[in-house]
């Protein structure tokens, strides 16, 4: 996919239990039709399986409070709403204005006010214009594993969080590949060749052409000068989630 085609197809965000809908079409749906999938898709993420012993809450940060928070690759806007509804200032980032549109009418719907900042995702260096230091908190959910320039963006992350700042990820996990591929998890050099890669695409994603998996020591390996992992689980009772709170390393 070039990046025209990339961003066609991530305008076409996931609604948790129902499935991935255009952006634009999910902007021209009433108030009503909006928030019962909003609310659909709210309870089938914190009061289902994703949210087994409430770990996606916590270690997303939904419930803290005080906040200057980039919600990068916001989606529909459901966590960009529960963040902002919880008393954070949260800036939406996305590769896609439909995206950040819906968003910022879900968030305001639920009322949780206005997002404070619109942050366009572009596909190379510097992927988003913000100054240094200009986030307490970065909530990635669902994102890292569909980005190629996963270092790069990390490194991004790492200029864009003040000092002792946090990242909160959620990616597919090791257990999914094994899941769905019954295959144990490539090397990241090889997994574009792996004969089951478009397998799991289609069972993970109804859009994209990219996907990758992680675990504890993937992230470590890959990012560890970067950030310290200060939790780490994995989420839904088969394991096909994952989540980490990463703590920013000072770098001389």
């Amino acid at each position: 996919m070039n990046w025209a085609e990339y961003v066609a197809s991530w305008s076409q965000p996931p609604v948790d239990d129902l499935g991935y809908f255009k952006s634009e079409d999910m902007l021209a749906w009433s108030d009503f039709r909006l928030m019962d999938a909003i609310e659909g898709m709210r309870r089938a993420r914190y009061e289902g399986s994703r949210n087994h012993g409430g770990l996606w809450r916590k270690l997303m940060g939904l419930d803290l409070t005080g906040r200057t928070v980039l919600e990068y690759g916001c989606g529909v806007g459901m966590e960009a709403a529960e963040l902002a509804g919880a008393g954070n200032n949260v800036v939406i980032a996305d590769i896609s204005e439909s995206n950040m549109d819906l968003a910022t009418r879900v968030m305001a719907l639920t009322g949780a006010g206005r997002p404070t900042n619109r942050l366009r995702i572009g596909p190379d260096w510097p992927f988003i214009m913000s100054p240094p230091a200009a986030f307490h908190t970065v909530n990635c959910s669902g994102v890292l594993h569909h980005i190629r320039k996963a270092r790069l963006t990390m490194e991004r992350f790492h200029e864009v969080l003040k000092p002792g700042g946090e990242l909160r990820l959620m990616v597919y996990s090791d257990e999914a590949w094994r899941i769905y591929t019954k295959t144990e998890p490539p090397g990241e050099p090889d997994i574009e060749d792996h004969p089951k890669f478009q397998h799991y695409i289609d069972c993970m994603d109804g859009v994209g052409d990219y996907a990758t998996w992680y675990d504890q020591a993937k992230i470590e390996r890959l990012f560890g000068d970067l950030f310290e992992i200060d939790e780490y689980a994995y989420l839904t009772p088969d394991r096909r989630y994952c989540a980490a709170v990463l703590i920013r390393k000072d770098i001389p």
